[in-house]
């Protein structure tokens, strides 16, 4: 039946939601069979193309979730009142990847260090921490994912050292927790790990608030269009507020909570309003300040972009517009001081991840390492790949010596006060 189902296609399969590559039938080649490539590709293509393929993995997915409220992928975590999270969120605000508070006080100081330098060429950073959807709503975790009272979490240790060193920042997380108790709409959807629509446009309506203060602008204003939309079903979600729930792939959909779409109308710049460049660095939490309502497109310059990961370049638009850009391949100098604003946007569970490399190359851009700065590096470098047992310098040589080389960097520049 499957191989007859492949081939006469009596059934139309909607097929699997996710992020994968559908294989491509392999070209026969005498080459590819004598080099072993063909035939397991050809098993791929294949294994794909089998009848009711799609609908087979969702009925093992539903009786997963149903039976053992457990999703196949790896990625998602179920909670309670089927509430989807993600891993990630959830280990971030259970205390791991914890970071040593020596490196975290560092790496603050030297993000105080790049604001000041943009501040000196008027360009204003503003770090901003967006919610985290295990932190902001607990009580839906598995039992066995809550963590303990007093659990130490990276985010702890940011916020006392943004604080200790006068960072300008703005944190969503006590302002979702505040407005959770006097909202009237979900700020995070049940099968989203985004802010919802309604809580995307409420942190967007506080961001420009705290930029207009930061750099003494006035943006055009933004008016509310009567009561928001509700909605109850899932073909009426927008933008990311499904965004983990059609990857369980499950016959029967997890089905969503009400949510809300505030109608907003965008006033053009009125006298002494503007609309500032900025560049928007960091994570996928930014696709709501676009994608819910034109905040970006309407409230910012034409040239504002948005520097995804800190590598591929987008244009605020309604979808997800990759310019082809990257950010290695830009003149930073110009792109940073062209810009009335940069937006650093970081969720907790990447605090680890050294703002995707933003802040080190800024502060470097401005402190330029010496020949002797360099110099000594390498000698550190090697001193520590020396160290390390042979089967590992064996592994992948590339690696190892970049890892040490970021090692030794670390080390200099924080027994040098760089």
């Amino acid at each position: 039946m499957p191989a007859l189902e492949a081939r006469q296609h009596w059934l139309a399969d909607a097929g699997l939601n996710g992020a994968y590559i559908a294989t491509a039938r392999p070209e026969l080649s005498w080459d590819a069979v004598r080099a072993g490539t063909y035939q397991p590709a050809l098993e791929q293509y294949v294994s794909e193309q089998l009848g009711f393929r799609g609908f087979l993995i969702r009925l093992r997915n539903q009786l997963a979730f149903t039976l053992f409220q457990s999703a196949r992928s790896t990625d998602i975590v179920v909670g309670h009142h089927q509430v989807l999270f993600q891993p990630g969120p959830v280990a971030a605000y259970g205390g791991g990847s914890l970071l040593p508070a020596a490196q975290v006080r560092w790496r603050v100081q030297r993000l105080r260090a790049v604001q000041r330098e943009l501040a000196r060429r008027g360009v204003q950073l503003l770090l901003v921490l967006a919610p985290n959807k295990a932190r902001f709503q607990p009580e839906d975790l598995p039992i066995h994912l809550v963590p303990s009272p007093g659990t130490v979490t990276n985010y702890n240790l940011f916020r006392a050292a943004l604080q200790a060193d006068s960072v300008a920042m703005l944190d969503f997380i006590p302002v979702f927790a505040k407005w959770r108790k006097t909202q009237p709409y979900p700020l995070f959807p049940r099968t989203g790990t985004h802010w919802s629509g309604f809580g995307a446009t409420l942190a967007a309506d506080t961001l420009l608030r705290q930029l207009a203060q930061l750099g003494s602008v006035q943006f055009p204003a933004v008016r509310t269009l009567g009561a928001p939309r509700v909605v109850h079903t899932l073909d009426s979600l927008r933008a990311t507020d499904n965004d983990i729930g059609g990857p369980l792939n499950l016959l029967w959909p997890v089905q969503p909570a009400p949510l809300a779409y505030r109608q907003l109308a965008f006033e053009a710049p009125g006298p002494g309003q503007t609309r500032p460049s900025a560049l928007f660095v960091g994570d996928s939490f930014i696709w709501g300040l676009m994608l819910f309502s034109p905040y970006l497109q309407r409230e910012f310059a034409d040239d504002t972009r948005i520097w995804y990961y800190f590598n591929s370049v987008h244009q605020p638009d309604s979808v997800y517009h990759d310019t082809g850009q990257k950010v290695a391949d830009l003149d930073l100098r110009q792109q940073l001081e062209s810009r009335r604003f940069i937006v650093l946007l970081l969720t907790e569970h990447n605090l680890t991840e050294r703002e995707f490399g933003f802040t080190d190359r800024v502060y470097r851009l401005y402190h330029p390492f010496t020949a002797a700065d360099r110099a000594a590096i390498e000698q550190r470098a090697q001193a520590i790949i020396s160290q390390l047992p042979w089967e590992e310098q064996s592994k992948d040589m590339g690696g190892v010596a970049q890892r040490a080389r970021q090692q030794a960097q670390d080390e200099y520049e924080q027994q040098m006060g760089h």
